[in-house]
């Protein structure tokens, strides 16, 4: 009555289809979350450009904040043009091996602009950490 084929092709699509409807619900939750420590750095960007000191120190993790407060203030009113941010997180296999995933490594490049004038490109390397499920930076990067 049915063929076996047409059966089986039809159980493929389905299953194929199921699969990518759980791809499309979870896949956003997951890049949110990898993304989180992207927004960190660009709130602290940002922070710098509109001279909100402490806009840019709430973006630093508590316990550096006291030390960064004279460099973050020497950056105040500085632009950036942000052309990459790379994050390096402990990948799967290392966090399966006991590596904590409370850290992760930021490489920004971009053009900077201070208030000075006279552009150049930079590249700053910052660890960032994970406190109360919230990424801060662990110090000012460009500074």
């Amino acid at each position: 009555m049915y063929d076996p084929g047409v059966v089986l092709a039809l159980r493929l699509a389905l299953g194929l289809l199921a699969a990518c409807g759980f791809a499309a619900l979870v896949g956003p939750l997951v890049e949110s979350r990898h993304r989180q420590p992207e927004v960190s750095v660009r709130a602290y960007l940002e922070a710098v450009e509109r001279g909100n000191l402490a806009g840019a120190l709430e973006t630093i993790a508590p316990e550096a904040r006291a030390e960064s407060v004279e460099r973050v203030a020497n950056q105040l009113g500085n632009r950036y043009r942000v052309d990459v941010v790379a994050l390096a997180t402990p990948s799967l296999l290392a966090r399966a091996s006991g590596a904590p995933d409370t850290t992760a490594r930021t490489t920004i490049l971009a053009e900077v602009e201070p208030r000075a004038g006279e552009r150049w490109k930079s590249t700053s390397v910052v660890t960032l950490l994970r406190l109360d499920n919230r990424w801060y930076l662990a110090e000012p990067p460009f500074a």
